[in-house]
């Protein structure tokens, strides 16, 4: 079953402005306050850090992640 009749391409995504460094790091930082930073040692040696509401510290220290 080929069919000779060719997907129409898709529109290409618009570019998205581009922000300075200092504003993308208010962000991030607006983004983390009020967390708590949880990490872990996965398999491989890599460290998995999450930003975790502080009411959920202990369901990710159960899952085995670190308090920082």
């Amino acid at each position: 079953m080929s069919s000779s009749s060719k997907r129409p391409r898709k529109a290409s995504e618009e570019a998205v402005p581009a922000l300075s460094h200092a504003d993308q790091l208010q962000a991030l930082h607006q983004r983390e306050a009020g967390k708590t930073v949880m990490y872990k040692h996965d398999a491989w040696g890599h460290m998995e850090t999450r930003f975790v509401r502080t009411q959920n510290v202990a369901a990710w220290e159960a899952k085995g992640f670190l308090r920082r």
